[in-house]
């Protein structure tokens, strides 16, 4: 049976992996005879170049903010803030618009089944419609654990990010809708069916479902359908160098980036993401190119300096490639910690810690404790030599790819999502 499937991606703030997941799952029911569509939450562009349509939610829905200076590290302690902080969820108002603005585009568009990642406003109207939803998630999105995205944290997550609490909204809301109490934000991301882009060895779900069931299915990430610039023909090390697509990241982190591979015997390949306005000094060895995919560079490469994001780190690893990690958030700190570093695949070079009195320290891997925004150019520069001299890092890289290949191989992606319709499992709770 031909199923319509509406995607749901998140874009408050960047968005670039969960509207690339979004595709990676749209392809596959595509391929499958599915009928698909998107809302105009994500990041539009990539969905047009992808061949999908993007529906219009019309003028009153609320939207993300035009690009603008993010601070060097945004410290978000779990999803709640987020969605208080990055889409000022804690305003009742604007759920309540999104919401209908989510409902409007679900009830135009008839779909059979609706996927989120990190929407909760289209699971809630969806389920207010009776409909099934999938969910793409990481599995800190969903977890149990106490300051979910950033763990080692030992104060409350309001602490570092004082915004009022999106909880009551979000209980207040589902309430109105018919579909109970929320007791926590998490809750709201877990699907009839939640699909993680990885496997539980690297991430760990650390608790039942609250609904529904959770499938690891390997890396889930999008490539631009267009032509690429090839990275350079060299007989060189090479370094490929991808810090995010411009919605976080400041162009001072970048410049110490290139900066620490100037005068190296490396060739060095850089995605400047969708943001580059240039106005950076760019040494003989490397050549900076625009939204590059993964593939093709990851293919290419012998070492990756990335920003700890979650497509970035599992394709990586999926490549058999090391890495070297700079954070600029509080979940890619994590994705540092725990795939790269704690697998021995790579080298996180920044880590934070909480005082009590909710504020945030920050340790360099080589020079140690650092009150500069960015890492040092030198500690960079270390840790690119780091991997690429120690052959240890690719083989346990090799390792995870062998097993993220073997996943992603066995699952049928399309069946999981047509087995949330054919089931009916949790519809409308």
């Amino acid at each position: 049976m031909t199923e319509r499937v509406l995607f749901f991606p998140w874009g408050w703030g960047g968005g670039a992996a969960y509207t690339g997941r979004c595709l990676a799952l749209a392809a596959a029911l595509a391929e499958a005879g599915d009928e698909v569509a998107f809302a105009d939450c994500g990041i539009n562009a990539m969905v047009r170049e992808a061949g999908f349509p993007v529906l219009d939610s019309g003028p009153a829905a609320p939207r993300p903010p035009e690009r603008h200076p993010m601070p060097p590290y945004l410290p978000f302690a779990d999803v709640e803030r987020v969605f208080a902080v990055a889409a000022s969820y804690h305003r009742i108002e604007r759920v309540r618009r999104r919401i209908e603005a989510d409902a409007r585009l679900i009830e135009g568009y008839r779909p059979t089944v609706v996927v989120i990642d990190m929407c909760p406003t289209a699971a809630l109207a969806a389920r207010a419609a009776g409909l099934p939803v999938v969910s793409l998630a990481d599995a800190d999105f969903v977890t149990p654990r106490a300051n979910g995205w950033m763990p080692w944290s030992t104060v409350a997550p309001r602490d570092l990010l004082p915004h009022p609490s999106s909880l009551p909204v979000w209980d207040e809301v589902s309430r109105e809708l018919g579909l109970g109490p929320v007791a926590r934000a998490e809750h709201l991301l877990w699907g009839d069916v939640t699909l993680v882009s990885g496997l539980p060895g690297l991430e760990p779900a650390l608790g039942p479902p609250h609904r529904g069931e959770l499938y690891y299915v390997g890396p889930m990430y999008w490539n631009p359908v267009g032509a690429v610039p090839e990275p350079p023909r060299t007989d060189r090390p090479k370094v490929y160098v991808t810090i995010g697509s411009g919605g976080t990241v400041g162009r001072r982190a970048l410049q110490n980036v290139l900066d620490a591979c100037a005068d190296r015997p490396w060739t060095v390949y850089v995605s400047s993401g969708f943001a580059f306005e240039g106005g950076l000094v760019v040494p003989d060895n490397v050549a900076v190119a625009g939204f590059t995919g993964l593939d093709t560079p990851l293919a290419w490469a012998d070492a990756v300096v990335g920003h700890g994001g979650s497509a970035t780190v599992l394709a990586t690893l999926l490549h058999g490639k090391p890495s070297v990690i700079l954070p600029f958030m509080s979940e890619q700190e994590l994705n540092g910690r725990q795939l790269i570093e704690t697998t021995g695949c790579g080298v996180l070079l920044r880590t934070s810690a909480t005082t009590s009195h909710g504020r945030l320290t920050f340790s360099d891997r080589y020079s140690g404790p650092s009150d500069r925004p960015y890492v040092r150019v030198e500690d960079v520069r270390r840790g690119i030599t780091e991997v690429l001299d120690d052959p240890g890092f690719t083989e346990r890289a090799t390792q995870w790819s062998t097993r993220l290949r073997a996943c992603r191989e066995a699952t049928d992606l399309a069946g999981l999502v047509h087995s949330a319709v054919t089931r009916g499992a949790g519809v409308g709770r």
